[in-house]
Order: C-alpha cells, then sequence, then structure tokens
C-alpha cells in the first residue's frame, strides 16, 4: 500500500507517469476504491448534488469509457489499466486534499480557501494532462487539452442526467 500510494504521488508530482502504476486489477480496483471514497465525501458536504447516488455512479463509470475510447483512437489500448489506475487514484489524493477546503465554506468566502481551492483544480488539470501525455505519447499541450475536453464531457453527461452539481 506504502509502494503505490509513492507511485500515486509521484505521479501527482508529475515526477511518474502512468506506466510507472502497477499493472494489476488490483492496484485499479484500489484506486477505483479510494476515489469512490473520496468522491462520496465530496459530495455529501454542502447543499450537495440533486441526485448524488447518480454523480457518483456517473463519475466512476465516465472515465472508464471515455479513457478507452481516447486510448482506443489514439491506438494506445493495452494502456488503459495503468491509465485508469493513475487517474481515478490521483483523483483520489487530490479530492481527499481539497475535502477540508470544501467544509471551510461559510456566508462570506475566505480568500485563502477560494485561491487553494483554485490551485488544486488547475493542479488537477495538469497532473491529468501529465497522465495523458504519457499514456498516449503526446505533448503536454495535447495532453492537457484531452483533460479540459473529458472534463468538460464528463460535467455535461452529470449535470445532463443527474442534475446540477
Amino acid at each position: 500500500m506504502a509502494e503505490f500510494l509513492s507511485r500515486l504521488v509521484g505521479v501527482l508530482l508529475l515526477r511518474d507517469g502512468p506506466q510507472d502504476m502497477p499493472a494489476g486489477t488490483s492496484a485499479l480496483t484500489l484506486s477505483i476504491a479510494l476515489y469512490l471514497g473520496a468522491t462520496a465525501a465530496s459530495v455529501s458536504i454542502g447543499e450537495g448534488a440533486d441526485n448524488p447516488m447518480a454523480v457518483l455512479a456517473l463519475a466512476a463509470v465516465l472515465p472508464l469509457i471515455l479513457t478507452r475510447i481516447v486510448l482506443g483512437i489514439g491506438k494506445r489500448p493495452e494502456r488503459w489499466n495503468q491509465t485508469m489506475t493513475a487517474l481515478f487514484g490521483t483523483s483520489a489524493l487530490l479530492s481527499l486534499v481539497s475535502l477540508p477546503l470544501a467544509t471551510s465554506t461559510g456566508n462570506e468566502p475566505n480568500p485563502v480557501v477560494v485561491i487553494a481551492s483554485l490551485v488544486l483544480f488547475f493542479w488537477s488539470f495538469a497532473v491529468d494532462g501529465h497522465i495523458w501525455r504519457h499514456a498516449l505519447e503526446v505533448s503536454f499541450a495535447a495532453g492537457l487539452a484531452v483533460a479540459v475536453v473529458l472534463f468538460a464531457v464528463s460535467m455535461f453527461v452529470i449535470t445532463s442526467i443527474a442534475g446540477p452539481l
């Protein structure tokens, strides 16, 4: 477990790529479980979503499908397992780091919390772009573009089906 978390932190710090993640299904299962736990905690904070179970289900299923499609288009389908492990695992860790920020919201936004939240939000794009760069063997800009498009597609689908977040 410590080795797994160490590799995830390496990806979060842009030192390692998805190819450095374990290739087996147990690592993928662990990263999905961490992601679902972190996402469930995030969804339960504050006003929450209209349909939190639908949000949780879509947040788990959409990346699986979209990543399969993108890697297929990029002719790299064999990288699906490690790419998913890296995407779910790093998203879980970033969500856990952002939980205290989400709980500290009040009537008047705290500028420090807002700035920290924005930094984490944009860092998550950098991490996802880094993962896609390695998974597809493209430039960082292309990997970042993939990350942004997949985020937009996911948000559109989730809000269309489950309602506003």
